[in-house]
C-alpha cells in the first residue's frame, strides 16, 4: 500500500515587488515568458510530503508570469503532485482518512 494521493492544482502565488514597479508601460500589467523567473526573486515554497511532481510542459509549458504597475508579481503553474498521507486502515472499510497538502517555505 502506497500510502499516498494525486492531485492536480494550479498553485497560484502573489507577492510584490516594488524593484518591478512601472509608469512608462501602458498597460495595466505586463505577460512575461516563464523563463524571467531565473531573474527575479520568488517565494521558495516546496510541498513538504511531496513524493512526486509533474510540471505541465505538453505543447507549452502551463505557466503564467504578470507583473502590475504597482510591482504585484502573479505566478501560476499547473501541477500534478503526489503527496504522502499516513493512512490507518484497522476500520477499512468504514475508515476515513485525512489528508494534508502541506506547503512551506524554506525560510
Amino acid at each position: 500500500l502506497s500510502q499516498d494521493y494525486r492531485v492536480n492544482v494550479f498553485l497560484r502565488q502573489q507577492w510584490n515587488d516594488p524593484r518591478l514597479a512601472y509608469r512608462e508601460y501602458p498597460d495595466d500589467s505586463l505577460d512575461l515568458d516563464p523563463s524571467m523567473l531565473d531573474s527575479i526573486w520568488k517565494p521558495d515554497l516546496f510541498f513538504a510530503n511531496e513524493k512526486g511532481a509533474n510540471f505541465h510542459e505538453v505543447t507549452t509549458d502551463n505557466k503564467l508570469l504578470r507583473i502590475f504597475k504597482n510591482g504585484n508579481v502573479l505566478y501560476s503553474i499547473r501541477l500534478t503532485l503526489i503527496l504522502s498521507c499516513p493512512m490507518d486502515l484497522k476500520n477499512f472499510p468504514m475508515d476515513i482518512q485525512t489528508c494534508t497538502m502541506q506547503l512551506e517555505s524554506c525560510e
